[in-house]
């Protein structure tokens, strides 16, 4: 889907916060890919036990699933991206996760891409995200985005900086 087909500005399962920051990313990005899914599921879920009816299963399995905010997709790339003010151990953590998760439970493409979109995020964050080859898009106010040297936006502008520790 495209960012025009939310016309009211819901993606599923963004805050408010984080749609303002995934628009920002849009407008530098959405070309580069051919869809985005929101709120994508992946994981088994937990099981309520053998005394739920079928109706509770659901449900239960519904709210337990892991949830991934943006699978996005390219020419033989699935990225998988995290919308995070200012992302920690737990964001960290789950770009991780989902991207083991994710061939398990979704068609993805044989290569498989970690992004997160922020607005601040610390040095030894920074790090973390960058030693394993995770993209780091972060727009924070007042200033130009900074965003990954190996992944600039094709629209023709300078109005960004390329991202270093």
């Amino acid at each position: 889907m495209r960012e025009s087909d939310y016309p009211n500005n819901h993606f599923d399962g963004l805050n408010d916060i984080a749609i303002a920051l995934y628009r920002q990313w849009l407008q530098l990005y959405q070309d580069k890919f051919t869809s985005f899914q929101y709120n994508v599921r992946v994981g088994q879920g937990l099981d309520p036990g053998p005394n739920a009816s079928d109706s509770m299963r659901a449900m239960w399995k519904s709210v337990t699933t892991k949830r991934i905010d943006v699978v996005a997709e390219r020419p033989g790339e699935t990225w998988v991206i995290e919308i995070e003010p200012r992302p920690g151990a737990r964001t960290l953590g789950q770009v991780v996760l989902y991207m083991d998760l994710l061939p398990k439970y979704y068609p993805a493409q044989a290569q498989q891409i970690g992004a997160v979109v922020c607005e601040y995020m610390g040095y030894d964050m920074f790090a973390s995200f960058h030693d394993r080859n995770h993209f780091i898009f972060k727009f924070q106010p007042g200033y130009k985005p900074s965003l990954p040297p190996q992944f600039l936006p094709s629209v023709a502008s300078t109005d960004y900086t390329v991202a270093s520790q």
